[in-house]
């Protein structure tokens, strides 16, 4: 009796073993994004801006290698694409959300206006970082700053749809801070 206790506490032991294993694995696999900085400066509530300006983020040339070979000259006109798709996906997204009576492009500014700016930190294989910026649209002042980085990339261009839905996303939670 004794000896199928301690069969059935081993067998326990191993089935908790494996089972917390797979939690551990299927928690490491989906945890690539990282949240590094969130600031909400608002002199007035973010709910009361209407229309979303969405510029290109700035991409510096230095982030992506400037190499005389074919492939990476292929490589370079995938590059220089990436803001404008990543412009089209945060709008995609953020007009999902229905936050906003209008989402453009391109436009004019006015006191209903909020800014969305941002710029490339790093981009490359493996990881991807962006600052994002709200400003007032008449003022120019920030009102809200988020930066972030997306771990685990193995290609940059599939990644954009995701970088797309956190931007929106932090959008959404800002709403009434």
């Amino acid at each position: 009796m004794l000896n199928s206790i301690a069969s059935f506490r081993h067998a326990l032991l191993t089935l908790f073993s494996v089972g917390l294993f797979f939690v551990i694995a299927g928690c490491a696999a989906s945890s690539t994004t990282i949240i590094e900085e969130e600031v909400v400066t608002n002199p007035r509530p973010m709910y009361s801006y209407t229309t979303l300006l969405i510029q290109d983020f700035e991409l510096k040339r230095e982030l992506h290698p400037d190499v005389t070979d074919v492939r990476m000259g292929q490589r370079e006109l995938r590059y220089e694409k990436l803001p404008g798709e990543l412009s089209e996906h945060i709008e995609r997204y953020v007009k999902s959300h229905r936050i906003y009576k209008n989402i453009s492009r391109d436009g004019k500014t006015d006191a209903s206006t909020l800014l969305l700016t941002g710029k490339f930190i790093r981009l490359g294989r493996f990881k991807i970082t962006v600052a994002v910026s709200l400003r007032d649209g008449v003022s120019n002042q920030e009102v809200a700053y988020f930066r972030q980085t997306l771990w685990d990339v193995f290609d940059t261009t599939d990644s954009f749809s995701q970088l797309g839905r956190e931007v929106a996303d932090f959008i959404s939670r800002i709403q009434y801070k």
